[in-house]
């Protein structure tokens, strides 16, 4: 009888299992940030320079991360795993940017030949 109680209670107002939602909705969220990055890395390799196939990794990694990260997190619910990476989220959005940020101005000051690349404006 603890059985039936149980599934129960796991019902929503219209009988929906609210487990299968949520694994709809992580899902989702899942499939979402593997289009996208794969979309980025169709990108890396069409773009031709480094500076736009960068601006498209640093992209695509942000919102990639974030979509796989947010489906684990409705898998997990509320509990101490969703807060840990709740917390992978965070770095990823903030190491992911300066990083990228890091390796364009290395391009930047070590290119010779920026100019014949992307428009330069004058300092």
């Amino acid at each position: 009888m603890r059985a039936s109680e149980n599934a129960e209670e796991r019902k929503g107002k219209n009988g929906m299992n609210v487990s299968i939602v949520r694994l709809v909705i992580a899902s989702v969220l899942i499939a979402l940030g593997i289009v996208v990055m794969a979309v980025q890395t169709f990108g890396i390799f069409r773009l031709r320079y480094v500076l736009n196939r960068m601006h498209a990794s640093a992209m695509g990694d942000s919102l990639g991360i974030f979509l796989i990260i947010a489906g684990l997190i409705v898998i997990f619910g509320f509990s101490l795993a969703s807060a840990k990476l709740f917390t992978m989220i965070i770095l990823f959005w903030f190491a992911s940017p300066v990083c990228a940020h890091l390796l364009s101005k290395l391009e930047v000051n070590t290119n010779d030949h920026l100019e014949d690349e992307c428009e330069v404006p004058e300092e």
